[in-house]
C-alpha cells in the first residue's frame, strides 16, 4: 500500500509540472533540468523586457508601453506572455515554443508581442491606468517567489505562464495557461487573428 500511494504522489508531481501555481508555496526540491538544443541566434534585436527574461527566439518581443505606441501608428492585437523568473514552463516556452521560426513569424507578422514578467517591481502604465507592484521584497529578487505585479492580477492572471490575447482595444479576448508547443498554440493565435 505505501509503494502505491508513493507512486500516485509521483504521477501527480509529475503531472503538475506543466504550469506553475502562483499561490503555492516554495518547494526545496530541485526542478529536473531539461536539456535542449541551442536556439539559432536571435536576428532581430529583443527589447529590455525580453532581454532581462532570458528569452531567446525570434520573437520581436516589446514591453507593454513599445506595444501601446506601435497601436498608435497600426492597431494590431497583442499577445502577451506573461512570465517569472522562476517557473520552469515559461523557461520551457523560450527555449521550445518561442525558438520556432515559422511560429516566432506568424506571431511577429499577426500581433504585438509582449513579455510580461508578472513579478515586475516597476510601475506599468497599461490602457491608461497605473500598475505596481506593492507588495515586492527586494531581499526575494526576482528568482525567488515575490510579490505580484497589480497588472497581473487584473489580467486574472491566476498560474505562470499564461499567454493572454488582446484586442486592439486592449480588452482581453483568451487567457491560455501551461506550457504549449508551437503546434498546439498557433491555431489558437490564428483564429483570434481573424478577429
Amino acid at each position: 500500500m505505501k509503494n502505491f500511494i508513493i507512486i500516485l504522489l509521483s504521477l501527480g508531481l509529475l503531472f503538475s509540472a506543466t504550469s506553475c501555481k502562483q499561490n503555492t508555496t516554495e518547494n526545496s526540491a530541485a526542478t529536473p533540468t531539461i536539456v535542449q538544443p541551442k536556439a539559432k541566434p536571435v536576428t532581430a534585436k529583443p527589447s529590455k523586457q525580453a532581454q532581462k527574461s532570458g528569452a531567446n527566439s525570434p520573437i520581436n518581443w516589446m514591453s507593454f508601453a513599445e506595444a501601446q505606441e506601435a497601436m498608435k501608428k497600426e492597431p494590431k492585437k497583442l499577445f502577451v506572455d506573461v512570465y517569472t523568473h522562476w517557473c520552469g514552463p515559461c523557461k520551457m516556452l523560450d527555449r521550445n515554443t518561442f525558438s520556432n521560426a515559422q511560429f516566432a513569424e506568424f506571431v511577429n507578422q499577426n500581433y504585438y508581442p509582449v513579455k510580461f514578467n508578472a513579478q515586475d517591481e516597476n510601475d506599468i502604465v497599461f490602457g491608461g491606468k497605473t500598475f505596481s507592484n506593492p507588495t515586492y521584497d527586494p531581499a526575494k529578487g526576482q528568482y525567488r517567489r515575490n510579490g505580484t505585479n497589480q497588472l497581473a492580477g487584473a489580467m486574472g492572471i491566476r498560474a505562470f505562464p499564461t499567454m493572454v490575447i488582446l484586442n486592439e482595444q486592449l480588452e482581453i479576448m483568451q487567457s491560455v495557461r501551461g506550457y504549449k508547443t508551437a503546434q498546439q498554440l498557433q491555431p489558437i493565435l490564428e483564429q483570434f487573428a481573424k478577429m
